[in-house]
């Protein structure tokens, strides 16, 4: 059976981003432990890079079973402050071979932003993240979700620990006419769920095992979610680590952003 046009453009999409992720990294500050905060030229890591090939959640199990997988990388724009990024995490139900393994969500986060000079603070150092960006789930409605972004980031930063806090506003849009309409908010709620905020704390301990921990939620309505990331070291091996993932709550992907799921999953985190 010969795929369809659109499997192509996803295919086509993906090995672009593969291509783009195995280019060689700009030199990066040694000094800089956590790859949220690096600052070398050129095309560098950004968020965590993962692979969690089964998870368990209580939505998603059985034959629903989910592949979990995240891509991430920033690019410092012709050695300025400025940075553009670009996230992507798919939900992928890899052993539902009755429906033919679909990719039941994947959301694409594209970002710019401005990164503030570093100052001594508390035998480390802080700056921030002013920035814009944008995160769908590039689907019609009325599985569309989107919202767009302007964000505030001051963060600080010492040799094993980072503490990074993300403010937002989200840039308001037109009411829909009607639900099945292709322009207009998809999902004008969604903040009642996923806050104005998120916090993250990443922590690296003297035996080389990390811990990574996001909070966001609305206080308002009592809504919102958790993440826990725990990595240790893959023996032999410098740049692979097994991953423990826990999440919780509200937000876990925006076309489930208004659903309470728990999942847990297990597999390797390529950067971190």
């Amino acid at each position: 059976m010969k795929p369809k046009a659109e499997d192509k453009f996803v295919l086509a999409r993906y090995l672009f981003l593969i291509v783009l992720l195995a280019a060689p990294v700009g030199a990066q500050e040694s000094s800089e432990s956590f790859q949220m905060i690096r600052t070398g030229p050129g095309l560098s890591l950004h968020k965590e890079m993962f692979m969690l090939p089964v998870t368990f959640s209580n939505e998603y199990n059985g034959a629903r079973t989910e592949a979990v997988f995240q891509l991430s990388a920033k690019y410092r724009i012709f050695n300025t402050p400025i940075y553009f990024a670009y996230t992507q995490i798919s939900f992928w139900q890899a052993y539902d071979r009755n429906n033919s393994a679909p990719f039941r969500e994947t959301d694409y986060n594209p970002e710019l932003f401005y990164r503030t000079k570093r100052f001594p603070f508390s035998a480390g150092q802080i700056s921030a993240d002013i920035g814009f960006e944008h995160e769908s789930n590039g689907q019609k409605p009325p599985f569309s979700r989107s919202w767009n972004l302007l964000y505030a980031c001051p963060y600080y930063y010492r040799s094993n620990l980072l503490l990074y806090l993300k403010l937002r506003y989200r840039i308001p849009e037109d009411e829909k006419e009607f639900p099945e309409a292709a322009v207009g908010d998809d999902n004008p709620d969604i903040t009642d769920f996923l806050g104005y905020s998120d916090i993250h704390l990443y922590y690296k301990f003297t035996w080389t095992h990390a811990i990574h921990v996001m909070l966001r939620g609305n206080i308002h309505t009592g809504k919102g979610g958790v993440v826990l990331n725990y990595s240790l070291p893959v023996p032999k091996s410098a740049t692979s680590f097994f991953n423990f993932r826990i999440s919780h709550g509200y937000g876990e992907s925006l076309v489930d952003y208004k659903r309470s799921l728990t999942r847990i999953g297990i597999g390797i985190m390529f950067a971190r």
